[in-house]
């Protein structure tokens, strides 16, 4: 306080000196524009007016301000309203004052009674997460507050005109089929937080799959407004109306009733709500203060029930939504499919589909997660918090290393229960087939248990039983719909109907039928999605289990198994499928010789286009980990890759990445590549070469011309290969020098090293150098370093002024550029793009350090050509402001600038995912 008027004090005491001093200072001033004297008195007696009065009106300003109350700080002034600001520990308020804040008027007793009891229900019904039905819960502590672990929502906003929907927007792990792809409808939106769009529109449908959150984000909007927190979510003061539609489609098969006045019936009498309550939300609706939740339109079977349900809540909507002064609020809940079929069009009403968590949202759940696990079961100690953290790492690197496992994350139901099994003893295996057999047992003894409790018994409740119906199940349908796992109806009874069959039953109809009966009443696994078809929850599983049905024919002979598979290879929608078939022999079925058969087999027969069959087999090896295969097949697999990743003309370029990443996986035999003790230098030898873009090519820049005869007088030697990240690990584990940039270590072995900045770059080469003068590998007065861009230059393009190391045509076999393999691929996949000198890779691939400056401005060079060594160009020790110079281009670069002229730029501190660095051994020191 005493600050703001120190602050007002001073600006109306300098007012008043200008008024005071304005006959004085304002003539002359005025004088230098060449004004009339009468002019300039006037003129100086208006503003010593003007500034006469302005001092007063400060004073009255800053004692109105003084006076005016302080308005509440909200309760993050930096953000907007948002879930992340709601308080955890929850309460239901006092029930006159709720009213209050509702617009209900002056409390009456009757009113407080029900809003009492009502508000009370609402926060102990979803006070905690409800963790029923993810199988291992009864080992996990159950009293985690809903609030503290919810992660918010993010939807893709359904618009007439805009954004197209992106195609690699995926639904349970696959792209959307057809009818999924038309109820999303055909444009969406980029992805909005969920609370966003119901904070700017008065009705909402939210469209998602099986597990995306749909109704846990009404809980979350029911709590947090029960217990008085509207305003933290931009919402204001509401009565949250959490309503199941299912329900009121059994109410309506009995008789027909209104939705106004079912609402207050289903709290009464199913919630056992034991005061009146109908009064409470009449007004409520009546004064637009209500936010209604209608969750579940899809669980309401019968299709004519359910356009019935559609049309009594349009009706309600339409004439709820303007109510009061605000009007109400609407959000409705829907799985994709079927939605279209009774679609809630209505004026004011926007529909939005649910995306997966991304990495953020993934680990944002599992810090929360294992934090408020911790607390629950022990307390919130030093020792608790270290648990959790080792916890939430454990979680996070099963994630981060199976892009399978990442994919079942990105649905919060399934992440929840990867959770639950690690935290209820399951151990997460780094062969993910193991963990995928845990999820679906998990899954089906929760199912089993349903129908156990619904009534059923017998051999149909099995576990082992009911694995014998959905294996071969599972296989059909990847069989008639590979890729995007959803079978009719009608099919698929027919299928269960044979199978049914095939398991002895005496009445496989009923059986069937039955069978079908529970996958919709009870199925966490087998969804019905929408009236007329069915699937996985997510596709991962029905692979798996398809998997399991094809590993089962390795007891008929490997070669039976090697028939069926042959077919697929090469195929897509089959990858996974095949490596999991021989994962499971491996590792689950602990069969090393039938695996090894299956493996041989099909490297054999290599079946698919050139070299598919052996990067399918090499990343099935990998997968199932060591010993999963004999020593003699995981040979002939690393045999396979090397011919595949060297085969330049017969093989494309993706594939022969692939290889290199698979050869990585499985063990990279190459010592040039995964060994500083092996790295491989070429000689370039002294004389000129001509350096630079000639004038008349339409592909140069101007900062590479003129070109010119660039004289390097001396012999020198330079890596074959860029720095590999097996060999920076090295370089990291001699000296301790931790990378700024952690992804730096994290790529394969043999592909170059990345997310490296020119210090750290230069850092490689000094203790390269070092280690080599101790071995004795380094003559006298010779050195390590970066190349300078010359010295890279005559070795990428020899002395005949080629456009590329390989010539003067461009040629996308004989480069990793322009996009066509989408990543770094490992050294040696490129040899048909060797240079002169013997180096590969120097076009495309990652960009390359030099020790080479360009100056400070990015698109003006300091240093331009004739190139001149000894211009100061060469300083190694110049200040990090100026930029050096990169060469080389990189994989996601064109063709244009990949040529061996080329002069990229870069801060020395910067890093990014395209740029490593190769070395130069010099006859001299690079310091001079």
């Amino acid at each position: 306080m005493l600050k703001k008027w120190l602050l007002s004090g001073a600006l109306v005491l300098a007012l008043v000196l200008l008024g005071l001093s304005a006959r004085w200072w304002l003539p002359p001033l005025l004088d230098l524009a060449g004004k009339q004297s009468s002019q300039i008195q006037g003129l100086a007696s208006l503003v010593q007016l003007v500034l006469w009065i302005a001092a007063p009106i400060v004073v009255v300003i800053r004692l109105g301000l003084l006076r005016r109350p302080e308005p509440p700080a909200p309760a993050r002034p930096d953000a907007p309203p948002s879930i992340e600001h709601l308080e955890v520990r929850v309460e239901a308020p006092e029930a006159a004052d709720f009213l209050r804040r509702l617009g209900l008027g002056a409390p009456q007793p009757d009113l407080e009674k029900a809003a009492q009891a009502y508000l009370q229900y609402l926060v102990d019904a979803y006070r905690y997460l409800d963790l029923r039905g993810m199988g291992v819960s009864d080992r996990v502590a159950l009293k985690l507050p809903l609030l503290e672990m919810y992660v918010p929502l993010k939807a893709r906003l359904h618009t007439p005109e805009g954004e197209t929907w992106a195609r690699q927007l995926r639904v349970a792990g696959r792209l959307p089929a057809a009818e999924e792809g038309a109820d999303m409808g055909e444009r969406l939106s980029a992805p909005v937080p969920v609370l966003d769009l119901l904070q700017k529109h008065g009705g909402l449908v939210l469209l998602g799959d099986p597990g995306a959150g749909k109704t846990t984000f009404l809980k979350v909007l029911a709590l947090a407004l029960a217990s008085g927190q509207g305003e933290a979510l931009g919402l204001g003061g509401r009565l949250p109306i959490l309503l199941p539609l299912a329900a009121y489609a059994n109410a309506l098969a009995d008789k027909d009733v209104s939705l106004d006045a079912f609402i207050a019936r289903y709290y009464e009498e199913e919630r056992k709500i034991q005061v009146p309550l109908g009064a409470l939300l009449a007004r409520a609706l009546q004064e637009g203060s209500a936010l209604l939740l209608l969750d579940g339109l899809d669980e309401v079977r019968d299709a004519g029930r359910r356009h019935l349900v559609v049309d009594r809540v349009r009706d309600f909507y339409s004439r709820h939504r303007k109510a009061g002064k605000g009007g109400n609020r609407f959000v409705l809940t829907s799985r994709i499919v079927g939605y279209r079929e009774v679609r809630l069009a209505a004026e004011g009403l926007v529909e939005a589909t649910l995306v997966d968590f991304d990495g953020e949202e993934i680990e944002a759940f599992l810090g929360k997660w294992t934090a408020a696990l911790e607390k629950a079961v022990g307390s919130d100690t030093e020792v608790a918090r270290a648990q959790a953290e080792q916890e939430r790492v454990e979680l996070l690197e099963a994630v981060r290393t199976s892009p399978g496992v990442r994919s079942l994350a990105a649905n919060p139901l399934l992440l929840t229960i990867l959770a639950l099994m690690k935290r209820g003893g399951i151990a997460l295996p780094d062969r993910r087939v193991e963990l995928y057999k845990n999820y679906v047992e998990t899954l089906l003894k929760h199912w089993n248990l349903a129908r156990s409790l619904a009534g059923r018994s017998g051999q149909e409740v099995d576990l082992v039983e009911t694995m014998k119906i959905l294996e071969p199940l599972a296989l059909w349908m990847h069989e008639v719909s590979p890729g995007v796992g959803l079978v009719k109806e009608g099919e698929l009874l027919r299928k269960l109907e044979s199978l049914c069959a095939g398991r002895g039953h005496a009445d496989p109809a009923r059986a069937a039928a039955s069978f079908l009966k529970d996958v919709r009443d009870h199925s966490s696994l087998l969804l019905s999605r929408g009236e007329h078809h069915y699937g996985f929850i997510h596709l991962t599983f029905q692979e798996y289990l398809a998997a399991v049905a094809l590993a089962r024919k390795a007891r008929e002979g490997s070669s039976t198994l090697v028939e069926a598979l042959a077919p697929h290879v090469g195929k897509a929608p089959w990858h996974e499928v095949v490596l999991l078939t021989i994962g499971h022999l491996a590792i689950v079925d602990q069969w090393e010789q039938a695996a090894s058969e299956v493996v041989e087999g099909l490297l054999d027969r290599s079946p698919g286009p050139p070299g598919e069959a052996a990067v399918w087999m090499g990343e099935a090896v990998a997968d199932a980990g060591p010993g999963a295969v004999t020593a003699d097949c995981r040979q002939k697999v690393v045999a396979a890759l090397l011919d595949t990743l060297r085969a330049a003309g017969r093989v494309e370029p993706a594939r022969r990445a692939g290889a290199g990443k698979a050869l990585a996986a499985v063990g990279d035999p190459r010592p040039e590549v995964m060994t500083v003790e092996a790295l491989e230098l070429r000689t370039v030898p002294a004389g000129p070469f001509r350096m630079g873009s000639e004038e008349d090519d339409p592909e140069g820049y101007e900062d590479e011309m003129p070109a010119h005869d660039c004289d390097l007088p001396y012999e020198y030697q330079i890596g074959r290969y860029p720095v590999t990240v097996a060999q920076f690990r090295e370089y990291v584990k001699a000296t301790g020098e931790q990378p700024e940039d952690p992804d730096s270590l994290r790529g394969p072995g043999n592909q170059p090293v990345i997310w490296v900045s020119w210090f750290e770059a230069l850092g490689f080469c000094r203790w390269l150098e070092g280690r080599w003068r101790k071995e004795g590998r380094l003559p006298e007065g010779w050195s390590v370093s970066l190349p300078s861009e010359a010295e890279w230059e005559k070795a990428a393009r020899g002395t005949d002024g080629r456009k590329y190391p390989w010539g003067d045509d461009f040629d996308p076999d004989r480069a990793n550029t322009e996009a066509k393999v989408q990543d770094v691929s490992a050294g040696g996949c490129f040899p048909g793009g060797s240079s002169p000198s013997g180096c590969e890779e120097m076009s495309g691939n990652v960009c390359e350090w030099t020790r080479s400056l360009w100056g400070t401005e990015r698109f003006n060079t300091t240093f331009r050509y004739p190139y001149k060594r000894q211009d100061g160009r060469e300083d190694i020790k110049a200040p990090s402001q100026i930029l050096r110079v990169l060469r080389g281009g990189s994989y996601f670069d064109d063709s244009r600038l990949v040529r061996c002229a080329y002069r990229g730029r870069g801060g020395p501190a910067g890093r990014r995912g395209g740029i490593g660095f190769r070395v130069v051994v010099l006859p001299f020191s690079s310091e001079l």
